[in-house]
């Protein structure tokens, strides 16, 4: 082959293959903080195609991104706790600037102002669910550190188990 080919290598050396490292979260931390953080598009905007008005349709999504984080802390997991509680502010803040936008009787100006920036917001977090799928920790500014310290308390406190059919708690 050409030189120019291999990019300046000679005959004796070998190829190196590109091999992603192995991330150090688990395969379901990826994937429940990747859905935490996407569940406005994997939620919310199915529901306002098929079924409810837009800031109606976005309620559930906070929700889910919450029981994803308290199942992470109950197994423990607590990259995987924080991830969820930050996907539970952002989306949040989502449901709350579609409500003001579709609710308020705003000006036109200031409603496209915060219309504008809950969509930025949306994309910003389908930016987390990428990054946490592909197992890197994403932190977003503003809300990471407090809600780092946030979830790492509730890491040591203890869980109260209730149990379903009138038993006492443990």
């Amino acid at each position: 082959m050409p030189r120019s080919c291999l990019g300046g290598m000679t005959q004796g050396q070998s190829v190196r293959k590109l091999e992603p490292e192995k991330s150090p979260y688990t395969k379901g931390e990826r994937r429940g903080a990747c859905v935490a953080h996407g569940s406005a598009l994997l939620i919310g905007v199915p529901v306002a195609v098929l079924l409810l008005p837009v800031p109606l349709s976005f309620v559930p999504c906070p929700v889910v991104s919450y029981v994803i984080a308290r199942s992470f802390r109950r197994k423990r997991l607590a990259w995987g706790a924080f991830q969820g509680m930050q996907a539970t502010v952002m989306q949040s803040l989502i449901v709350l600037l579609a409500t003001v936008v579709t609710m308020a009787d705003l000006p036109s100006r200031l409603a496209l102002a915060i219309g504008t920036a809950g969509f930025l917001l949306f994309l910003y977090s389908l930016w987390a669910a990428l990054d946490t799928g592909l197992g890197y920790d994403f932190r977003y500014f503003g809300i990471s550190n407090f809600l780092d310290r946030v979830s790492r308390v509730n890491l040591d406190r203890p869980e109260r188990i209730r149990r379903w059919l009138g038993g006492k708690d443990r």
